[in-house]
């Protein structure tokens, strides 16, 4: 009875470290550089309501920059992703210690990541980093430490994802998957979630080599614009809204007619339509939580978008 109880017990225990020895040799590091082309759809609503719509491309294409050689970073809004129609915007470089850098231009508004390290996979649980471009900005150093670090199976493959916190906090304001990138967007500056005002991105959909293998929101698809826009107007005078803030009634007016007015929440969910053929309307927002809200305006000139705060 003893020598069965045994051999159960050791059984067990070979199979479990068999499992774990399985588990381990099945990860592999996917580098974030890699052959063919990978696609990243980006959107980003900044504290003033401005909403911005991103794609990049990384090809296979050489560039030299600065003595260093870099694949060609493309940024376009359009469905299908074409080189010669795109704007290229610069380059990724990463090395045999896993770190991805980054040369060119700093696209705004969207708060994108400066020139420089822009990746490090080489980090461990605890390591520190900081950036200096913000520390100078705001007169103290903004540290970051890498809080945690745990392995996902997505997409077909194990990925560790690196979870980023500020040093001297507790929470995550950034997780970073291993051959994807930042799940705030491709070029999200991770330091601006420390700034008195952070911007909301986020990295809608990750493809490669023309297969989808990350989508942040399945309900939505990856070549339209949030709140299902083609042309997105940040500022037009044509359009008032009054008063603002406001915790009950809210007019808006126009030079043209509006068709409709459309009201979403922060996260970008819909939650509130209506029909108005007319060139004002005033409705009641009694009923929304408080807080920030973009009004959609549908007129016969175009779709105006601003900002509403419901207080």
């Amino acid at each position: 009875m003893k020598t069965h109880v045994y051999k159960l017990v050791l059984g067990f225990v070979l199979t479990l470290l068999l499992g774990i020895n399985l588990n381990a040799q099945d990860y592999e590091y996917i580098p974030l550089v890699k052959p063919r082309i990978q696609i990243w759809t980006c959107d980003y609503l900044s504290c003033e309501g401005n909403y911005v719509f991103r794609r990049f491309a990384l090809t296979d294409e050489d560039t030299l920059i600065e003595g260093d050689n870099y694949k060609k970073l493309y940024f376009f809004t359009d469905s299908v992703f074409n080189s010669l129609t795109a704007e290229c915007i610069g380059g990724f470089r990463e090395n045999e210690q896993k770190q991805v850098f980054y040369k060119g231009k700093i696209i705004t508004p969207g708060y994108s990541v400066r020139p420089g390290l822009i990746y490090d996979f080489s980090l461990s649980v605890g390591d520190t980093f900081s950036n200096d471009f913000y520390s100078n900005l705001i007169g103290y150093s903004l540290v970051l430490e890498v809080k945690d670090i745990d392995t996902i199976y997505y997409a077909g493959a194990q990925r560790k994802r690196f979870k980023i916190g500020e040093m001297a906090g507790t929470s995550i304001i950034a997780q970073i998957i291993e051959g994807i990138g930042n799940t705030q967007g491709l070029m999200f500056d991770m330091y601006s979630n420390l700034l008195l005002c952070p911007p909301n991105g986020r990295n809608r959909c990750y493809e490669y080599n023309g297969e989808l293998l990350y989508h942040d929101n399945p309900s939505q698809d990856c070549i339209t614009p949030l709140y299902g826009l083609n042309e997105i107007k940040l500022e037009d005078n044509s359009v008032t809204l009054y008063p603002n803030p406001t915790n009950k009634d809210v007019n808006i007016s126009s030079e043209n007619i509006i068709n409709s007015v459309e009201v979403f929440n922060s996260i970008g969910q819909k939650v509130y339509q209506t029909n108005v053929k007319a060139k004002g309307k005033t409705f009641d927002i009694n009923s929304l939580s408080k807080g920030v809200y973009i009004i959609g305006v549908n007129t016969d000139k175009g779709y105006v978008r601003k900002k509403l705060v419901k207080n």
